[in-house]
């Protein structure tokens, strides 16, 4: 294994579980103690993490505002699975709104082969379905915002409140099952709301490292959500709120 992708796996492990012992990596990708702290060494110093004693932790300081290239690479395979299932929900004629969350890049890539139109403010999705004629594809404008590739602001939101469009596939920061889904960035939820004004349906992709966090911000009720795809299997409890709020789940199998 290439020493970029054991990085990978170890920061999704520290997502995950937001501590790791270097022993247990060590023992895990069969390499040394020494390689271990080299990888943690460079996770540190591009902010992901904080080293401890005999470990690291989570930088969740900076974890809210992790750039895109290391967010799209996290949870791959999860977020893989819930593009495909949601993609799937998606049909010819269809007018969609979608976000600039890394998950739903995953959903553009399997939306090649429809005739839909597609309304977002992500930078990377027009490049995604570029060259697809059955598409077609209409940007909000705005301010562009680095770490997300997205355009957010009032030129934004005035530029999807034009439009009223059958479905709007988004993805989240944290859901929480007191105060419901969260976002870390103000202008970013702004957006978010703006899109679910603006469609008949809301479908939210998540994968299960979503569950259970928390962020600053209080975007929007889990009632607002008509579909959640998700990857792992729910506890009741959340099972039974969602069927409260009218949500239909759908759980990927993979």
């Amino acid at each position: 294994m290439l020493a970029i992708d054991r990085r990978r796996k170890i920061l999704d492990i520290i997502k995950e579980k937001e501590s790791v012992k270097v022993p247990d990596l060590s023992k895990k990708f069969d390499v040394t103690l020494e390689t271990i702290r080299r990888d943690l060494e460079k996770l540190e110093n591009e902010g992901h993490i904080k080293r401890s004693y005999g470990g690291a932790v989570l930088n969740k300081s900076t974890n809210e505002d992790m750039p895109i290239n290391i967010r799209e690479i996290t949870n791959k395979d999860d977020k893989n699975s819930i593009g495909k299932a949601v993609a799937d929900l998606i049909e010819d004629g269809d007018t969609i709104l979608m976000d600039s969350s890394t998950t739903i890049l995953y959903v553009a890539k399997y939306l090649k082969d429809k005739k839909i139109t597609i309304i977002t403010n992500a930078l990377k999705i027009p490049m995604i379905l570029a060259g697809h004629s059955n598409i077609q594809i209409i940007s909000t404008g705005g301010t562009l915002k680095s770490s997300s590739l997205s355009f957010v602001g009032h030129w934004t939101e005035s530029a999807i409140e034009k439009y009223y469009v059958n479905k709007a596939v988004l993805s989240c920061k944290a859901i929480d099952i007191e105060h419901g889904i969260m976002e870390p960035h103000q202008l970013e939820t702004e957006v978010k709301k703006t899109m679910i004004n603006s469609c008949e349906k809301v479908i939210l992709a998540a994968d299960s490292s979503k569950f259970n966090r928390k962020s600053f911000i209080k975007a929007y009720p889990l009632e607002t959500i008509d579909i959640l795809v998700t990857d792992k299997s729910l506890s009741n409890r959340w099972l039974e709120t969602l069927k409260d709020d009218g949500v239909e789940v759908i759980e990927v199998k993979k």
